[in-house]
């Protein structure tokens, strides 16, 4: 596993130490074979998509009433982040093994993704409308750095393949670049969603 659990109340780690069979470094046809696979990922991240918009309409209220996050809001939003991030994973040759249906943590899969829960936020951000809209300005300097590391990643997964084909393994530099890229994206959408009142870090690691 890489990543520094005590740096940030989100934590992303992805297990390097497992291998990736070299058939998924074919050419084009690899990635090509993975996205098919990933279908079914698609269409229960889909349907986890709808319970997240119900949970996104109605998360201020814990934040406005308690000063914290509801246990069910991160299991809702937090599961989305996580499922998302296992599939990106998969289809960019971060993991060898098909991700788990699961929205919980799942300790023993490729990419492992955990939420401090129970972390006090301030009220005004449960401020109805207002509190998102803040949340959504203040990011978007973080938005402008994801889209330009998101063409970076999109570039990557050209080349992704090689060291698949060569070594049986991803390379070290795809998981800083690719990897820094899926952790920054959880970290800005716990920020968004107030999972976390910790302005997320500029930073991949």
């Amino acid at each position: 596993m890489t990543g520094n659990p005590a740096a940030y109340p989100v934590t992303v780690m992805f297990r390097q130490d497992l291998g990736i069979n070299r058939l998924w470094g074919i050419p084009l046809i690899g990635v090509l074979v993975r996205v098919i696979l990933a279908i079914p990922l698609l269409i229960v991240l889909g349907v986890l998509g709808i319970a997240a918009y119900v949970a996104i309409l109605l998360l201020w209220i814990p934040v406005l009433l308690t000063g914290h996050q509801a246990g069910l809001v991160y299991t809702i939003l937090g599961g989305y982040l996580r499922f998302s991030i296992r599939l990106l994973a998969y289809v960019y040759l971060l993991e060898g093994r098909y991700p788990p249906f699961t929205f919980g943590e799942a300790p023993d899969a490729d990419v492992f993704v955990h939420f401090e829960e129970g972390q006090p936020i301030n009220r005004l951000w449960g401020i109805p409308i207002l509190g998102y809209v803040v949340r959504y300005i203040v990011l978007i300097p973080h938005l402008i750095v994801l889209a330009v590391l998101g063409i970076a990643a999109g570039i990557c997964l050209y080349v992704a393949w090689i060291p698949v084909l060569l070594m049986g393994r991803q390379a070290g530099l795809v998981y800083a670049l690719v990897g820094g890229w899926l952790r920054y994206i959880v970290r800005v959408g716990a920020y968004l969603f107030l999972l976390t009142d910790r302005y997320p870090p500029f930073s991949l690691g």
